[in-house]
Protein backbone atom coordinates (compact mmCIF):
# COMPACT_ATOMS: atom_id res chain seq x y z
CA UNK A 1 0.00 0.00 0.00
CA UNK A 2 2.80 2.20 -0.17
CA UNK A 3 2.09 3.48 -3.97
CA UNK A 4 1.90 6.87 -4.93
CA UNK A 5 -2.31 7.62 -5.68
CA UNK A 6 -2.99 9.99 -8.21
CA UNK A 7 -5.94 11.85 -7.54
CA UNK A 8 -8.72 11.37 -9.38
CA UNK A 9 -9.96 13.23 -12.30
CA UNK A 10 -13.30 14.71 -11.33
CA UNK A 11 -13.85 15.44 -7.73
CA UNK A 12 -18.10 15.44 -5.79
CA UNK A 13 -18.56 19.21 -4.37
CA UNK A 14 -17.54 19.33 -0.39
CA UNK A 15 -21.31 19.13 1.52
CA UNK A 16 -20.63 19.65 5.16
CA UNK A 17 -20.92 16.71 7.58
CA UNK A 18 -21.42 14.32 4.77
CA UNK A 19 -21.65 10.57 5.65
CA UNK A 20 -18.70 8.47 4.38
CA UNK A 21 -21.31 5.93 2.67
CA UNK A 22 -22.98 9.28 0.71
CA UNK A 23 -19.59 10.82 -0.27
CA UNK A 24 -18.00 7.64 -1.33
CA UNK A 25 -20.36 6.40 -3.74
CA UNK A 26 -20.89 9.98 -5.07
CA UNK A 27 -17.06 9.71 -5.54
CA UNK A 28 -16.92 6.68 -7.77
CA UNK A 29 -20.16 7.53 -9.43
CA UNK A 30 -18.46 11.17 -11.23
CA UNK A 31 -15.20 8.76 -12.14
CA UNK A 32 -16.89 5.68 -13.41
CA UNK A 33 -16.27 3.56 -11.07
CA UNK A 34 -18.06 0.93 -9.08
CA UNK A 35 -18.26 1.10 -5.23
CA UNK A 36 -15.96 -2.36 -5.30
CA UNK A 37 -13.37 -0.40 -7.80
CA UNK A 38 -13.18 2.62 -5.40
CA UNK A 39 -12.78 0.22 -2.50
CA UNK A 40 -10.20 -2.07 -4.01
CA UNK A 41 -8.39 1.14 -5.55
CA UNK A 42 -8.30 2.60 -1.59
CA UNK A 43 -6.64 -0.47 0.13
CA UNK A 44 -9.92 -2.09 0.91
CA UNK A 45 -11.43 -5.91 0.38
CA UNK A 46 -12.92 -7.19 -2.87
CA UNK A 47 -16.76 -8.12 -2.58
CA UNK A 48 -17.86 -5.46 0.39
CA UNK A 49 -21.76 -5.12 -0.53
CA UNK A 50 -22.92 -1.77 -1.68
CA UNK A 51 -24.18 0.64 0.87
CA UNK A 52 -27.81 2.53 1.22
CA UNK A 53 -26.43 5.31 2.55
CA UNK A 54 -29.93 6.05 3.84
CA UNK A 55 -29.41 3.57 6.10
CA UNK A 56 -25.44 2.40 6.15
CA UNK A 57 -22.68 3.88 6.70
CA UNK A 58 -18.99 2.67 5.54
CA UNK A 59 -16.51 2.57 8.44
CA UNK A 60 -12.48 2.86 7.42
CA UNK A 61 -9.70 2.10 9.31
CA UNK A 62 -6.58 4.58 9.14
CA UNK A 63 -4.40 3.06 6.44
CA UNK A 64 -8.07 3.42 3.99
CA UNK A 65 -8.23 7.30 5.23
CA UNK A 66 -5.43 8.29 4.41
CA UNK A 67 -5.38 6.82 0.74
CA UNK A 68 -8.89 8.18 0.35
CA UNK A 69 -7.49 11.85 1.36
CA UNK A 70 -4.75 11.37 -1.59
CA UNK A 71 -7.21 10.35 -4.60
CA UNK A 72 -9.42 13.60 -3.51
CA UNK A 73 -6.15 15.33 -3.07
CA UNK A 74 -7.13 16.51 0.15
CA UNK A 75 -5.02 16.25 3.91
CA UNK A 76 -6.47 13.70 6.03
CA UNK A 77 -7.38 16.39 8.71
CA UNK A 78 -9.70 18.38 5.78
CA UNK A 79 -11.46 15.43 5.04
CA UNK A 80 -12.12 14.26 8.61
CA UNK A 81 -13.83 17.32 9.36
CA UNK A 82 -15.82 17.09 5.75
CA UNK A 83 -17.04 13.55 7.08
CA UNK A 84 -17.67 13.14 10.52
CA UNK A 85 -17.89 9.71 10.89
CA UNK A 86 -14.21 8.95 9.65
CA UNK A 87 -13.65 9.87 13.37
CA UNK A 88 -15.61 7.53 15.21
CA UNK A 89 -14.45 4.86 13.20
CA UNK A 90 -12.84 2.25 16.00
CA UNK A 91 -10.63 -0.02 12.89
CA UNK A 92 -7.29 0.08 14.23
CA UNK A 93 -4.02 0.25 11.61
CA UNK A 94 -3.13 -3.40 11.93
CA UNK A 95 -6.70 -4.57 11.20
CA UNK A 96 -6.43 -6.31 8.10
CA UNK A 97 -9.99 -5.35 6.97
CA UNK A 98 -9.40 -1.64 6.74
CA UNK A 99 -13.17 -1.06 5.45
CA UNK A 100 -16.39 -1.64 6.58
CA UNK A 101 -20.16 -1.63 5.51
CA UNK A 102 -22.97 -1.61 8.46
CA UNK A 103 -26.04 -0.57 9.50
CA UNK A 104 -26.69 2.55 11.35
CA UNK A 105 -27.64 1.73 14.97
CA UNK A 106 -31.74 2.54 15.68
CA UNK A 107 -32.16 6.50 16.00
CA UNK A 108 -29.20 7.09 14.13
CA UNK A 109 -30.11 6.81 10.94
CA UNK A 110 -28.48 10.16 8.05
CA UNK A 111 -30.48 13.09 7.25
CA UNK A 112 -30.75 13.97 3.45
CA UNK A 113 -29.63 17.31 2.66
CA UNK A 114 -31.67 20.33 1.84
CA UNK A 115 -32.94 19.20 -1.77
CA UNK A 116 -32.62 23.11 -2.40
CA UNK A 117 -29.29 23.78 -1.31
CA UNK A 118 -25.97 22.91 -3.22
CA UNK A 119 -26.45 19.66 -1.77
CA UNK A 120 -29.61 18.78 -3.51
CA UNK A 121 -28.20 20.15 -7.34
CA UNK A 122 -24.96 17.22 -7.27
CA UNK A 123 -25.28 14.56 -9.23
CA UNK A 124 -27.21 12.15 -6.90
CA UNK A 125 -28.76 12.61 -3.54
CA UNK A 126 -26.54 13.53 -0.52
CA UNK A 127 -26.66 12.09 2.96
CA UNK A 128 -25.60 13.74 6.42
CA UNK A 129 -24.92 12.30 9.39
CA UNK A 130 -28.04 12.89 11.67
CA UNK A 131 -27.32 15.25 14.74
CA UNK A 132 -30.72 14.83 15.48
CA UNK A 133 -33.33 12.66 13.41
CA UNK A 134 -34.24 15.59 11.71
CA UNK A 135 -32.81 19.17 10.83
CA UNK A 136 -33.71 22.44 9.61
CA UNK A 137 -32.47 24.55 6.53
CA UNK A 138 -31.76 27.95 7.50
CA UNK A 139 -31.07 29.33 3.98
CA UNK A 140 -34.31 27.90 2.90
CA UNK A 141 -36.60 27.35 5.29
CA UNK A 142 -37.48 23.37 5.20
CA UNK A 143 -37.62 20.97 7.83
CA UNK A 144 -35.46 17.83 7.23
CA UNK A 145 -36.17 14.41 8.33
CA UNK A 146 -38.78 11.32 7.87
CA UNK A 147 -42.66 11.81 8.04
CA UNK A 148 -45.25 9.89 6.29
CA UNK A 149 -45.33 10.78 2.84
CA UNK A 150 -42.79 13.82 3.05
CA UNK A 151 -39.17 14.31 4.36
CA UNK A 152 -38.69 17.60 3.76
CA UNK A 153 -41.32 20.31 4.87
CA UNK A 154 -41.21 24.03 3.87
CA UNK A 155 -41.02 26.21 7.33
CA UNK A 156 -42.27 29.59 5.64
CA UNK A 157 -46.26 29.37 7.42
CA UNK A 158 -44.52 28.20 10.83
CA UNK A 159 -43.28 32.02 11.82
CA UNK A 160 -40.40 31.51 14.44
CA UNK A 161 -38.66 28.05 13.34
CA UNK A 162 -36.06 29.35 11.52
CA UNK A 163 -35.14 32.22 13.77
CA UNK A 164 -35.13 29.29 16.37
CA UNK A 165 -32.41 27.41 14.11
CA UNK A 166 -30.09 30.58 14.21
CA UNK A 167 -30.66 31.31 17.91
CA UNK A 168 -30.12 27.47 18.53
CA UNK A 169 -26.64 27.50 16.27
CA UNK A 170 -25.60 30.50 18.45
CA UNK A 171 -26.15 28.73 21.76
CA UNK A 172 -23.78 25.51 20.21
CA UNK A 173 -21.20 28.49 19.48
CA UNK A 174 -21.22 30.03 22.84
CA UNK A 175 -21.53 26.89 24.70
CA UNK A 176 -20.06 24.11 22.88
CA UNK A 177 -21.04 20.30 23.57
CA UNK A 178 -23.17 21.41 26.24
CA UNK A 179 -25.46 23.10 24.24
CA UNK A 180 -26.46 19.56 23.34
CA UNK A 181 -27.30 18.53 26.72
CA UNK A 182 -29.49 21.59 27.22
CA UNK A 183 -30.99 21.04 24.08
CA UNK A 184 -31.82 17.17 24.63
CA UNK A 185 -33.57 18.63 28.10
CA UNK A 186 -35.09 21.46 27.16
CA UNK A 187 -36.99 19.20 24.13
CA UNK A 188 -37.87 16.97 26.80
CA UNK A 189 -39.61 20.01 29.33
CA UNK A 190 -41.31 20.72 25.81
CA UNK A 191 -42.40 17.05 25.86
CA UNK A 192 -44.15 17.14 29.45
CA UNK A 193 -45.76 20.11 28.60
CA UNK A 194 -47.31 18.75 25.29
CA UNK A 195 -48.65 15.93 26.38
CA UNK A 196 -50.21 17.20 29.51
CA UNK A 197 -51.38 19.74 27.39
CA UNK A 198 -49.96 22.74 29.18
CA UNK A 199 -47.89 26.04 28.09
CA UNK A 200 -48.49 26.63 24.23
CA UNK A 201 -51.41 23.95 23.65
CA UNK A 202 -54.26 26.29 23.80
CA UNK A 203 -52.50 28.87 21.24
CA UNK A 204 -49.25 29.22 19.44
CA UNK A 205 -48.94 25.60 19.45
CA UNK A 206 -52.11 24.90 18.11
CA UNK A 207 -51.92 27.57 15.57
CA UNK A 208 -48.41 25.80 14.17
CA UNK A 209 -50.21 22.54 14.14
CA UNK A 210 -52.89 24.17 12.04
CA UNK A 211 -50.10 25.63 9.13
CA UNK A 212 -48.50 22.33 9.13
CA UNK A 213 -51.83 20.61 8.40
CA UNK A 214 -51.44 18.30 10.81
CA UNK A 215 -52.90 16.76 14.55
CA UNK A 216 -51.86 15.84 17.73
CA UNK A 217 -51.84 12.63 16.36
CA UNK A 218 -48.80 13.45 14.12
CA UNK A 219 -46.38 12.52 16.71
CA UNK A 220 -43.23 13.55 13.65
CA UNK A 221 -44.32 17.04 13.75
CA UNK A 222 -44.69 18.04 17.37
CA UNK A 223 -40.72 18.66 17.79
CA UNK A 224 -40.97 21.18 14.79
CA UNK A 225 -44.44 22.47 16.81
CA UNK A 226 -42.45 23.00 19.75
CA UNK A 227 -39.23 23.75 18.29
CA UNK A 228 -38.92 27.96 19.10
CA UNK A 229 -39.89 27.21 22.47
CA UNK A 230 -37.76 24.57 23.02
CA UNK A 231 -34.88 26.83 22.01
CA UNK A 232 -35.84 29.68 24.12
CA UNK A 233 -35.42 27.01 27.41
CA UNK A 234 -32.36 26.03 26.42
CA UNK A 235 -31.27 29.62 26.11
CA UNK A 236 -32.03 30.12 29.63
CA UNK A 237 -31.32 26.86 31.30
CA UNK A 238 -27.33 28.17 29.61
CA UNK A 239 -28.05 30.98 31.74
CA UNK A 240 -28.54 28.90 35.36
CA UNK A 241 -25.86 26.41 34.04
CA UNK A 242 -23.36 29.19 33.73
CA UNK A 243 -23.92 30.09 37.33
CA UNK A 244 -23.85 25.98 38.33
CA UNK A 245 -20.36 25.97 36.65
CA UNK A 246 -18.62 28.77 38.71
CA UNK A 247 -20.00 27.02 41.89
CA UNK A 248 -22.71 29.58 42.31
CA UNK A 249 -26.73 29.12 42.92
CA UNK A 250 -29.17 31.75 41.74
CA UNK A 251 -29.85 32.53 44.91
CA UNK A 252 -25.76 33.53 45.31
CA UNK A 253 -26.13 35.16 41.40
CA UNK A 254 -27.92 38.36 40.65
CA UNK A 255 -30.03 39.98 43.14
CA UNK A 256 -33.41 38.19 43.66
CA UNK A 257 -32.67 34.91 41.48
CA UNK A 258 -33.74 32.13 43.43
CA UNK A 259 -34.44 28.87 41.48
CA UNK A 260 -37.96 29.73 41.56
CA UNK A 261 -37.54 33.06 40.48
CA UNK A 262 -35.80 31.25 37.43
CA UNK A 263 -39.10 29.30 36.96
CA UNK A 264 -40.89 32.00 36.75
CA UNK A 265 -38.61 34.25 34.43
CA UNK A 266 -38.68 31.18 31.59
CA UNK A 267 -42.86 31.80 31.98
CA UNK A 268 -42.08 35.21 31.09
CA UNK A 269 -39.67 35.14 28.68
CA UNK A 270 -41.92 32.54 26.74
CA UNK A 271 -44.97 34.40 27.26
CA UNK A 272 -46.51 31.80 28.99
CA UNK A 273 -46.30 33.03 32.86
CA UNK A 274 -49.81 32.07 33.50
CA UNK A 275 -49.32 28.45 32.10
CA UNK A 276 -46.36 28.23 34.30
CA UNK A 277 -47.84 29.11 37.31
CA UNK A 278 -50.92 26.36 36.59
CA UNK A 279 -48.26 23.25 36.31
CA UNK A 280 -45.57 24.04 33.57
CA UNK A 281 -43.16 24.59 36.41
CA UNK A 282 -43.01 21.17 37.50
CA UNK A 283 -41.27 19.77 34.19
CA UNK A 284 -38.21 22.72 35.02
CA UNK A 285 -38.53 21.55 38.51
CA UNK A 286 -37.39 18.22 37.67
CA UNK A 287 -34.62 19.24 35.49
CA UNK A 288 -33.53 21.63 38.30
CA UNK A 289 -33.47 18.82 40.83
CA UNK A 290 -31.33 17.04 38.20
CA UNK A 291 -28.88 19.61 37.57
CA UNK A 292 -28.75 20.94 41.48
CA UNK A 293 -25.48 22.83 42.47
CA UNK A 294 -23.93 19.71 45.46
CA UNK A 295 -21.38 22.00 46.39
CA UNK A 296 -21.98 23.04 49.95
CA UNK A 297 -22.98 26.70 50.74
CA UNK A 298 -20.14 27.31 52.23
CA UNK A 299 -17.68 26.30 49.92
CA UNK A 300 -19.56 28.61 47.04
CA UNK A 301 -19.35 31.60 49.45
CA UNK A 302 -16.02 30.87 49.85
CA UNK A 303 -15.38 31.04 46.61
CA UNK A 304 -13.11 34.32 44.40
CA UNK A 305 -15.40 35.89 41.84
CA UNK A 306 -15.72 34.29 38.44
CA UNK A 307 -13.62 36.00 36.23
CA UNK A 308 -14.54 38.65 33.76
CA UNK A 309 -16.35 36.98 30.23
CA UNK A 310 -16.63 34.04 31.75
CA UNK A 311 -20.16 33.86 30.75
CA UNK A 312 -19.38 33.65 26.74
CA UNK A 313 -17.10 30.85 27.53
CA UNK A 314 -17.95 27.05 26.12
CA UNK A 315 -19.25 25.27 29.22
CA UNK A 316 -17.92 22.27 30.59
CA UNK A 317 -19.52 18.84 31.47
CA UNK A 318 -21.18 18.75 34.62
CA UNK A 319 -23.33 15.92 36.09
CA UNK A 320 -25.36 14.32 35.05
CA UNK A 321 -23.87 15.12 30.76
CA UNK A 322 -20.66 13.96 32.06
CA UNK A 323 -20.83 11.76 28.77
CA UNK A 324 -22.41 13.04 25.71
CA UNK A 325 -23.60 11.16 22.80
CA UNK A 326 -22.75 13.81 19.51
CA UNK A 327 -24.85 12.49 17.10
CA UNK A 328 -28.44 10.52 17.14
CA UNK A 329 -31.74 11.62 18.69
CA UNK A 330 -31.65 14.28 21.31
CA UNK A 331 -33.72 12.44 23.65
CA UNK A 332 -31.11 10.00 24.15
CA UNK A 333 -29.00 13.03 25.44
CA UNK A 334 -31.51 14.09 27.68
CA UNK A 335 -31.59 13.50 31.39
CA UNK A 336 -35.07 13.51 31.65
CA UNK A 337 -36.78 10.21 32.01
CA UNK A 338 -40.37 10.87 29.98
CA UNK A 339 -40.99 10.10 26.10
CA UNK A 340 -43.20 11.76 23.65
CA UNK A 341 -45.77 8.62 22.92
CA UNK A 342 -45.42 7.21 26.07
CA UNK A 343 -48.51 7.58 29.60
CA UNK A 344 -47.33 10.10 31.61
CA UNK A 345 -48.12 9.04 34.76
CA UNK A 346 -45.64 11.31 37.16
CA UNK A 347 -42.71 13.18 36.84
CA UNK A 348 -39.88 10.97 37.61
CA UNK A 349 -36.88 12.61 38.83
CA UNK A 350 -33.37 11.71 38.04
CA UNK A 351 -31.04 11.42 41.15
Amino acid sequence: MGEELERLPRQPEWIAEETTASFLLRLAALNGLSFDALVRHVGGPRGLPVPDPQVDEVWLGPVVRERLARVCGRPVGRLERALPSLGESRIAPKARRQVRVEAWPEGRRPVQACALCPAGRVDRPVWRVGRDTWAVCVRHGRWIGEAPGRSQVGVAQVPGVVEAQERRQRLERTSGLYARALLADASQVAVYWWQCRQMGVKGVWRERQAALGVSRADLWAVPLVVYPEVVVVAEAMAVRERQRAVGRSFAGGPAGWTTGRWVAWVGERLGMAEEMTAGGHRALEAWLMAHRNTMPVKERLALPRPPEGYRSWPLRMMRPHLDMPRFGPLEAASCLPWRLGSPMTSVAVVR
